[in-house]
């Protein structure tokens, strides 16, 4: 009697978006503006260490978060620069990541760019194509 084999495979689907921040402003000035304008209460957290496999360095990057329980949204903006290289290696372009995770509204996500984008020293706020990210366990952290 043949043994039948079966192979089970899981798509993991994201609960969240990216997107990506242009600015010179260091992250406690522009996460200050971010509360102030859109009358958040984002808050530094720990450094995020992570060990780099391929440069073979633990990699430190600053990290800011806020809940918006009535959204169900968690917000993080993390630094995407560090002294040992970069969070995300295919997005070198930019500053900071803002990692919206939860019950993503498209509407709330464009009025956060939106307001994100014309704030002073701010010079892009994008979403990110998930598609051309290779590393995206980095992001399934949380």
């Amino acid at each position: 009697m043949a043994v039948k084999k079966h192979k089970l495979e899981v798509a993991i689907e994201e609960d969240f978006a990216l997107l990506g921040v242009v600015s010179d402003d260091p992250d406690y000035k522009l996460c200050w503006m971010i509360n102030q304008v859109l009358n958040l209460g984002f808050e530094k957290l720990d450094n995020l260490d992570l060990f780099h496999q391929k440069l073979q360095v633990t990699q430190s990057f600053s990290i800011f978060a806020y809940d918006d329980e009535d959204a169900l949204l968690t917000f993080r903006i993390i630094k995407n620069r560090g002294d040992q290289g970069h969070f995300m290696d295919e997005l070198k372009n930019l500053d900071y990541l803002v990692h919206i995770q939860g019950e993503v509204n498209t509407m709330k996500i464009s009025n956060f760019m939106l307001t994100v984008g014309g704030l002073p020293n701010v010079r892009m706020c994008v979403p990110v194509d998930l598609s051309r990210i290779r590393n995206k366990e980095r992001l399934w952290l949380w």
